[in-house]
C-alpha cells in the first residue's frame, strides 16, 4: 500500500523530528565528551524497561543491538568517566548489574532538561484528549515499526548474497 499524500506529509513531519532528536542526542553527547552509544546506554540504565530485574551487560547489549565485546568496551568506558558501577547480583552472585552513578545523573539532568522544557512547553498546547491520541498513534507507530524490522532478512554469508 502506498502512503497517500497526507500519510506521506505526516510520514515525512516523523522523520524529521527523529532525525532531530537525533542531532539533539548527537549535540549533547558531544558537549559532554560522550558516544551517542553511552548517552543510549545511560538512558536504558536509567529506564531498563519493564522487568523489575536489575540491568546486566547482557540485558544492555540486547537493547541496544551490541556484540558481547563491543558491551564490555562501552561499561568499561562508562565506568572509567564515573557514570557506571558494575556489582555482584543480590540474587545471583555470578551475575554482573550495572547501576548508574549520581554523576550520571546530575550528567544526564543536564544534557536533558533544556530538551524536557521545550517539549513540555509544546506539550501544553494540546488538550488531555489530544495528547491521548498522540500517544495511542506514537504506540501504533512503534509497534508498526517493530513488526516491519522483524520481517527484515539480513543477509548471511551461507545465503549466497555476498
Amino acid at each position: 500500500m502506498r502512503p497517500s499524500r497526507n500519510h506521506a506529509e505526516l510520514l515525512a513531519a516523523m522523520r524529521e523530528f527523529t532525525m532531530e532528536s537525533d542531532r539533539y542526542v548527537d549535540r549533547a553527547a558531544a558537549v559532554n565528551g560522550l558516544h551517542r552509544t553511552d548517552l543510549n546506554a545511560l538512558g536504558f540504565l536509567f529506564n531498563p524497561g519493564a522487568d523489575a530485574a536489575a540491568p546486566t551487560p547482557g540485558k544492555l547489549g540486547q537493547a541496544l543491538n551490541l556484540s558481547s565485546p563491543a558491551v564490555t568496551a562501552l561499561v568499561d568506558r562508562l565506568e572509567h568517566s564515573g557514570h557506571v558501577t558494575r556489582h555482584r547480583g543480590q540474587v545471583d552472585r555470578r551475575q554482573v548489574e550495572l547501576s548508574m552513578t549520581d554523576a550520571a545523573r546530575v550528567v544526564g539532568r543536564q544534557m536533558f532538561s533544556p530538551l524536557a522544557a521545550e517539549l513540555g512547553a509544546a506539550l501544553e498546547k494540546y488538550s488531555p484528549e489530544e495528547l491521548s491520541f498522540v500517544e495511542r498513534f506514537l504506540h501504533e507507530m512503534t509497534d508498526a515499526t517493530t513488526a516491519a524490522k522483524e520481517r527484515l532478512h539480513v543477509p548471511t554469508p551461507s545465503d549466497g548474497s555476498e
